[in-house]
């Protein structure tokens, strides 16, 4: 009615102005009208700039609060089966020893000691019930190659392992593992890594020894003292101890944090069903399969005993871990008050639930039967796990990709309409509720093991790239699901100058160096990791006679700032003392520890007296013989601390052909040399070891150079000799921010 009135208004006014032309005005006329009438509509339909940006911001924050609580909340409810206050009395016994190295008094005898003398407790305790239980102490010699940080070759002698058999007292065929390890690396009291872990199974073999009803199958704890060493320990039980034959499955509980949930982010290989028998009994359960994905990818500088049990034993298993606050992993603030006990309840309910859930299943009697595919596994705000097979996921995804396909040819189809009303958009982002509270917390998983990893990862790895990296591809993510409320706006070109003044003005702090990576606050360090070793070195001629020596503190920077933040502090760690590799000596003439020099190739040598360890390393040639395929085959002899690395170099046109390790094929590393980790427990003979040489064609010979350069490094990670009066007056002068990981060694290095 309203426009036919302006209608008949508008002619009443062309008639008067007798207008010879009034049907082209009549026509402007009325569309101008409907122009002016529907610009208010239109331009209501359209969301203001702050609108959506508070819209925006609303709903992101509202669904990042909820992560945070998800994350953040560690049981609502306990089974009440397992009993968190003796665990962690089992913790604070363990760690209060201080750092258990393999080899020294604190792991092989102390701890040893104090778990073997819980178990019989538990045992005494729990004789007159359904189950038996049987104690067993390893202490195994071997040797393997892995492929772990380059390549590398690893032997081990006399290492302990506390094999704990629970069973029903008929006797059972079939065994799940449970695996820990008590000892820490050096300088560290090892709470989270792994004592919390060695904890939680001690509280669930009582809680296990003393069911009313017997197990249908059995449970081996193994209590393994040296992960550490580069899982040394469940290499000798899975490889030599009898009743590594009757493990059909294991759970491997780790840590690459300190506290928090402890997450699922390894299975397999294969066999589905052990994801399912976790989803269906753990009591809190936590799982991502995007942790199993960064993990196996070879990105990170670390592994477990789940690789030595997947690739050794052929037995499939699941990987748990604590990942949170890995800022402090490995260094002197891993200790028992950070753990809360809330995160002790948690995990001893979820591995109690999940053992009594394996050891009553039929998979377990047969698992072969049950091995196929993989699984996509991850969490839902730590409600539950959603879990089904890769190949569902595959069909998942071309379904989804065919709906959407068809969905947007629809759309290009149809006559566009602009704008959309703010009903329309909060029902919109209510839809995306879901996935996206789901994809933030994958993000957060991602940025929680990567953001501390980048602090030891070596001062080749850019730290900034790689977050950077990481942070484009999350925004890229998180913002490709409103993309189009920029559309909305009534003015997009605000809305992309304010996003690029945003990255710009973070772009600008970034580079300016405005914010110190390293935090010394009681309540959340974040420390600067560094090794100082005190070395001696003595290099020997190809006579054996003593070529040159010298003596001082080698320090390494496990990030990648190297030492520009420590140099203000000790004005004598500069860059007139930078050392780079020597390629014509093994290992660039240094004792590395782990073979990690393609990751840490800036170091720093300061002069000072030579070391003197109370039990020096004894190396001698036992023997040297000439094979009849034309080989040179040397027998060698060595005594020495509980480490020791051993690095071969063979010269130009000279191959080894064979050695007394692994499988009897010598592995050599990315830079093409050979690394050999050695440790021993206690009452260890010496280390004999041999090696073949094919020497070069008689063109590519040197007599002045031999065939091989052979050196030999001793690390005093425990007692009298692992401190020297120079050594502590150094650390005492980092600071506090800074954590430095110290130790005595020395090198040899001989040519034959």
């Amino acid at each position: 009615m309203e426009r036919d009135s302006a209608v008949r208004r508008i002619r009443a006014q062309q008639n008067q102005q007798k207008q010879p032309d009034s049907s082209e005005d009549e026509a402007a006329a009325l569309n101008g009208f409907r122009s002016r009438k529907h610009k208010p509509e239109v331009s209501a339909q359209l969301l203001g700039e702050s609108s959506a940006v508070i819209l925006l911001l609303g709903f992101v924050c509202l669904l990042w609060v909820l992560v945070l609580i998800s994350v953040q909340q560690l049981i609502i409810s306990s089974s009440g089966q397992f009993n968190s206050v003796r665990a962690r009395k089992h913790l604070e016994r363990i760690t209060s020893v201080g750092p258990r190295t393999v080899g020294s008094p604190e792991n092989e005898i102390t701890t040893v000691n104090y778990l073997l003398d819980q178990i019989e407790q538990i045992r005494s305790v729990t004789k007159a019930g359904p189950h038996s239980i049987t104690v067993d102490v390893q202490r195994p010699t071997g040797s393997f190659s892995i492929d772990f940080l380059g390549g590398f070759t690893s032997y081990y002698d006399r290492v302990t392992n506390i094999a704990v058999k629970l069973e029903p007292k008929t006797s059972a065929q079939h065994f799940m593992l449970a695996n820990c390890h008590f000892d820490s690396v050096a300088n560290s009291p090892g709470a989270s890594d792994d004592a919390v872990s060695c904890s939680v199974m001690l509280e669930v073999l009582h809680s296990l020894a003393n069911l009313s009803t017997p197990l249908k199958h059995g449970v081996i704890f193994l209590f393994n003292g040296a992960e550490e060493n580069i899982l040394q320990a469940s290499h000798g039980f899975i490889t030599q101890h009898p009743w590594a034959q009757q493990v059909r499955a294991f759970v491997n509980l780790e840590a690459a944090g300190v506290g928090g949930k402890e997450v699922v982010f390894q299975t397999g290989p294969e066999n589905p069903w052990l994801v399912q028998a976790y989803v269906r009994a753990a009591v809190h359960p936590f799982a991502s399969v995007v942790g199993q994905e960064v993990f196996q990818s070879g990105v990170i500088p670390s592994d477990t005993d789940f690789r030595i049990y997947r690739d050794f034993g052929n037995i499939p298993g699941i990987d748990l871990a604590f990942i949170e606050n890995g800022f402090i992993y490995h260094t002197k603030y891993d200790t028992p008050e950070r753990i809360h006990t809330d995160s002790i309840q948690r995990a001893g309910d979820n591995i109690l639930s999940v053992l009594k859930h394996l050891v009553m299943s039929d998979e377990l009697a047969d698992s072969s039967q049950y091995r196929h595919g993989n699984m996509v596994f991850f969490d839902l705000l730590g409600v539950t796990v959603v879990a089904y097979p890769a190949r569902v996921g595959t069909i998942i995804n071309y379904m989804a990709a065919v709906a959407t396909a068809i969905y947007l040819g629809k759309k290009c189809m149809l006559t566009s309409n602009v704008g959309a009303s703010l009903q329309y958009s909060v029902l919109y982002l209510m839809g995306l509720t879901v996935p996206y509270v789901h994809i933030m917390f994958l993000i957060w998983v991602v940025f929680e093991i990567f953001t501390p990893i980048l602090g030891r990862s070596g001062t080749e790895i850019p730290p900034d790239v790689i977050l950077a990296s990481i942070v484009t591809l999350a925004t890229v993510i998180l913002s490709s699901y409103f993309m189009h409320f920029i559309y909305l706006s009534r003015s997009t070109k605000r809305i992309l100058a304010g996003l690029g003044s945003v990255f710009t003005v973070m772009f600008v702090l970034v580079c300016c160096g405005l914010f110190f990576p390293y935090s010394a606050d009681p309540s959340s360090p974040r420390p600067k990791r560094v090794f100082v070793q005190h070395t001696t070195r003595r290099i020997h001629a190809l006579d054996g006679s003593l070529q040159s020596s010298d003596s001082g503190l080698w320090i390494n920077s496990l990030d990648y700032t190297g030492m520009q933040h420590i140099t203000p502090h000790i004005p004598q760690i500069n860059d007139s003392i930078r050392m780079h590799c020597q390629d014509q000596m093994p290992y660039c003439g240094f004792p590395w520890f782990l073979p990690v020099k393609f990751l840490v190739k800036k170091n720093w040598y300061l002069p000072a007296p030579e070391v003197s360890p109370e039990a020096p390393l004894e190396f001698r040639l036992l023997s040297r013989q000439e094979t009849e395929w034309g080989s040179v085959k040397m027998t060698f002899e060595v005594k020495g601390p509980t480490h020791m690395s051993l690095y071969l170099l063979p010269h130009a046109g000279a191959s080894l052909s064979g050695w007394s390790f692994g499988d009897g094929t010598p592995q050599f590393d990315l830079s093409g040399e050979y690394f050999i980790f050695y440790s021993h427990g206690l009452d260890a003979p010496a280390w004999n070891f041999w090696f073949e040489i094919q020497p070069p064609k008689s063109s590519d010979a040197s007599p002045d150079e031999g065939l091989i350069s052979l050196a030999i490094s001793a690390h005093y990670f425990s007692g009298p000799d692992r401190r020297s009066e120079q050594l502590e007056s150094l650390l005492k002068r980092f600071p506090a921010w800074a954590f430095p990981s110290s130790w005595i060694s020395t090198y040899h290095m001989y040519r034959y």
